[in-house]
């Protein structure tokens, strides 16, 4: 009967030395009886519980029963893990050793711990959408008030740091979408048309006060160019690319303690852009020769060494290649980025942004949202396009507009208290059936729709919305009304 136990049985005497099993030990790591018999039982365990074990073993032989978990060895060498009665064996009155019952919990434990993690991951994930969605919303004020800000200030230097934060906020944006995936599968990286001279112009200005404003603080020199000799287009995510190449300048000038050269060049053909620097004290030319494959670091102990590790896999995802040529001679290094360059005739094809198209006829449009900042900066957007604009602080105030007239388009926010965007958007298509509705959230355009609610919206934008997405949007479904009533006059005068 015992032999034929799924649970591993056996005997230890009163020196915890196994007199006997039956053959269930064969489920604690694929052992044979004969493994056993005669070892001593902490034996089988890791060596730092030894002690542990054997004071279990101990008071077990004091007449108290314990019941424990156990980390052993298979066979193979792997650990496991056991739950493990102890019973003191009486004969006579007299103890003469243990009996043990061990059930292997290896697959159970790990099935545990990863129920754990994902409840953990999980709960992670929410915590970031959440923050995710809060931080959009601050952002689509930021970029909204900037490209206002863009289209009144006539002075140069204004405009160009009213860029670097335009440019900078849309970075943010970038970052807060990757946060969004965490806990979640991404979705395909949509490539746009890029100037590549625009990206390196960008990563000079984000990076100008620390190799302008803060050298010369310190009565130093760095001297960043940009040659570019010809427009150059290449296909990527531009938060990406600018992270690369902000990152390889800052690097260089961190490898410049004492104020050098920096050049950033855009060449012809493919595109490249090279950074050069001098060797960092301490690290040899072989040394910097690898520093894109390994864990290199500039900035000695308070550096990581992911920056440049992080731009190979960019780079790498862009179908580009990162060199390193170090010349001992000069004792510099420099970093070259080639990327695939879209050909002059297609860049020209390629689609423009559109800004301040209107349509034929003046729009009415209902703005939604319950954060002031963000109703107020896309009704000043509205306003521009010059279309009407209502705003509604939220669902129920957006319901008492749509009850007093009919609009053209409703731009709706999906996270509101009381009512969200879904429970709104299903009225405007109960009242208001040929009303555009598009819906505005922090939470990205993969936000699910309640059950059966595919056919609510028509579009859905994540935030920050910018100018130029309000502006395409309102210019496309005024010419879609347009082509809608030509082709009516159409059908009336052919009827």
């Amino acid at each position: 009967m015992l032999d034929s136990a799924r649970e591993a049985i056996y005997a230890l005497d009163v020196d915890a030395r196994v007199q006997w099993c039956n053959k269930g030990v064969a489920g604690l790591g694929g052992y044979a009886p004969e493994d056993l018999i005669g070892r001593r039982f902490p034996q089988w365990a890791r060596p730092e519980d030894h002690a542990q074990l054997e004071a279990l073993f101990a008071l077990t032989l004091r007449g108290e029963p314990q019941s424990f978990e156990m980390s052993y060895f298979g066979v193979d060498g792997q650990l496991r893990c056991a739950m493990v009665d102890h019973s003191p064996l009486v004969i006579d009155g007299r103890t003469t050793g243990v009996l043990g019952i061990a059930r292997d919990i290896t697959e159970i434990k790990m099935e545990r711990e990863r129920a754990a993690q994902a409840d953990k991951l999980r709960a992670l994930g929410q915590l970031a959408s959440g923050v995710a969605h809060d931080f959009n919303n601050a952002l689509a004020a930021i970029i909204g008030r900037a490209q206002l800000l863009s289209r009144l200030v006539r002075d140069a230097t204004l405009a160009t740091h009213l860029d670097v934060i335009q440019t900078a906020a849309a970075d943010a944006a970038a970052t807060v979408r990757r946060i969004q995936t965490f806990a979640r599968q991404p979705r395909v990286q949509e490539f746009e048309l890029l100037n590549a001279e625009t990206l390196l112009r960008d990563a000079i200005e984000l990076t100008r006060m620390r190799w302008e404003g803060e050298a010369r603080a310190r009565d130093l020199r760095y001297d960043v160019q940009l040659n570019a000799d010809a427009e150059i287009y290449i296909e990527g995510a531009a938060s990406e690319l600018r992270e690369v190449f902000v990152n390889l300048i800052v690097n260089a000038i961190d490898a410049m303690p004492d104020g050098e050269v920096c050049r950033s060049l855009a060449g012809a053909g493919a595109t490249a852009f090279n950074c050069f620097s001098r060797t960092p004290a301490g690290a040899s030319p072989k040394k910097c020769a690898s520093a894109s494959l390994s864990l290199f670091t500039t900035k000695g102990a308070q550096g990581t060494g992911l920056g440049l590790f992080v731009s190979y896999g960019i780079i790498e995802r862009h179908r580009g290649l990162i060199s390193v040529e170090s010349d001992a001679s000069q004792g510099g290094t420099t970093f070259a980025i080639e990327l695939p360059a879209i050909e002059a005739a297609a860049a020209a094809r390629a689609p423009r942004s559109q800004t301040d198209q209107t349509g034929e006829r003046q729009l009415s449009i209902l703005v939604v949202d319950d954060e002031p900042c963000v109703r107020e900066t896309l009704a000043e957007f509205v306003v521009i396009l010059a279309h009407r604009v209502v705003k509604a602080d939220g669902g129920r105030a957006a319901l008492a507009a749509i009850a007093a007239e009919k609009f053209d388009l409703v731009l709706l926010d999906l996270s509101m208290p009381g009512l969200n965007g879904w429970e709104v958007a299903k009225e405007i298509r109960r009242s208001q059936p040929h009303a555009r509705i598009v819906l505005t959230t922090g939470y990205g355009p993969e936000a699910a729709p309640p059950i059966g609610g595919d056919a609510l919206v028509d579009d859905i934008i994540g935030k920050p919305c910018t100018f130029g997405q309000i502006a395409e949007l309102i210019a496309q479904m005024a010419s879609d009304m347009e082509a809608l009533r030509q082709s009516a006059e159409i059908v009336q005068k052919a009827g």
